[in-house]
């Protein structure tokens, strides 16, 4: 049983507050569900549901799943409505726990939460497959731990954790995963500020949703991760024609609403941020650091995991990861920074050689001028990129 309403809010530029942008969906936990134990038996949570629409022919629509930041919000894509309208690309963007009107639940059951009702709202909003998954930052765990429980040992009991659900049935038009500027562990990357907070207390990162205020929540980009992290650690983070002069015009719109969609989404609440900073450092009550996240470790044993269970099933994923120039994260440097040459070996060691077979297709690059949290930025171009691929332009 399902129920979708309207979230009100305050007039904003963009227009953010059209019903598009604030839509409730109510989850009723099946009894066999995996997680029935652990999260509540009614869930609702939050989204955004924007971009093209083509309700004649839902089947020109291409769909892209956002999985946010730190800053978990479904706004922080809201900027990104013009473009998808011109690429045909359909946007869903939903409040983690915590954010917006998304309930609230602890670190330790936020995967699984995810990966049980993201399934579920596609289902309900009668989406076949996503033509892609787009992440920036702490998204990465909440796209990848989807993914990875797509393929379990055995047969799911959730209904609506069905491969089709998320992936394309077609191997010549695979589902694209982009992942912007993706959280890499502090051991891996050699950063020194994440490497900092995850030194402290974990009564201290659970204040992370007050610390968050205290960041430059101005900025253009798609989130606030590196304020936050920075301002925790005790740091602060660094940071055609036609085609160029549309991109500029964009990124110019995107700077002046930035701080209005800041602003309602603190309004709307962001205590998610605490519970979340929690999970990405493995701290807190009910999280294990020896066995990582959603029980899979680290991205390098996730990885091979994943493409093996690609294989099984006879499908294919097309992956490309975007990293920023300069990352106070990750560590500077692009493709060439520590980290990214660690987070691209795990992809590089499990897909094999280039061939028509090859389950998983992987690339990367470094976004030129971007920070962490500007990885998407529209004056940087990546998204322009990404939305090119999936819309086919």
């Amino acid at each position: 049983m399902t129920t979708e309403t309207q979230t009100q809010t305050e007039t904003l530029p963009l227009d953010i507050n059209d019903p598009r942008f604030h839509r409730t969906f109510t989850y009723t936990l099946p009894p066999s569900s995996d997680h029935s134990n652990t999260l509540p038996s009614l869930y609702k949570l939050t989204y955004a549901d924007f971009g093209y629409r083509n309700e004649t022919h839902p089947d020109q629509e291409r769909v892209v799943l956002f999985s946010p930041p730190l800053m978990g919000s479904r706004l922080l894509f809201a900027t990104k409505d013009a473009l998808a309208k011109r690429h045909r690309i359909r946007v869903i963007s939903v409040d983690r726990p915590g954010f917006g009107g998304s309930e609230q639940v602890p670190a330790a059951g936020r995967l699984a939460l995810w990966r049980e009702t993201i399934p579920a709202l596609l289902t309900h909003l009668s989406i076949p497959h996503l033509h892609a998954i787009l992440s920036h930052s702490a998204g990465t765990l909440y796209a990848l731990d989807l993914l990875h429980h797509l393929f379990p040992a055995n047969p799911p009991t959730n209904p609506h954790q069905g491969i089709n659900t998320i992936l394309s049935p077609d191997p010549s038009n695979p589902t694209l995963l982009a992942l912007g500027a993706p959280w890499i562990l502090p051991a891996h990357t050699g950063a020194m500020a994440p490497a900092l907070l995850k030194m402290l207390p974990a009564g201290l990162v659970s204040r992370a949703d007050a610390v968050g205020r205290m960041a430059n929540s101005a900025a253009a980009g798609v989130g606030v991760s590196a304020g936050v992290v920075g301002r925790l650690g005790g740091l602060v983070a660094g940071n055609g024609d036609g085609e160029r002069e549309t991109q500029k015009e964009d990124a110019k719109e995107e700077d002046r609403v930035w701080p209005s969609v800041m602003k309602q989404i603190y309004t709307e609440g962001v205590p998610g941020l605490s519970e979340d900073a929690l999970l990405v450092l493995h701290k807190g009550a009910g999280m294990d650091s020896a066995a990582g996240w959603g029980g899979w470790g680290d991205y390098d044993t996730l990885v091979p995991a994943l493409v093996e269970g690609l294989r099984r099933a006879g499908r294919r994923l097309r992956v490309e990861v975007r990293y920023a120039e300069t990352d106070v994260l990750t560590g500077n440097g692009g493709v060439e920074g520590k980290g990214a040459k660690w987070f691209d070996g795990c992809w590089r060691d499990s897909v094999g050689r280039d061939g028509d077979d090859q389950v998983v297709v992987f690339g990367s690059r470094t976004v030129e001028g971007a920070d962490h949290d500007g990885v998407w930025g529209l004056r940087w171009g990546a998204v322009q990129e990404v939305f090119g691929i999936v819309g086919g332009v």
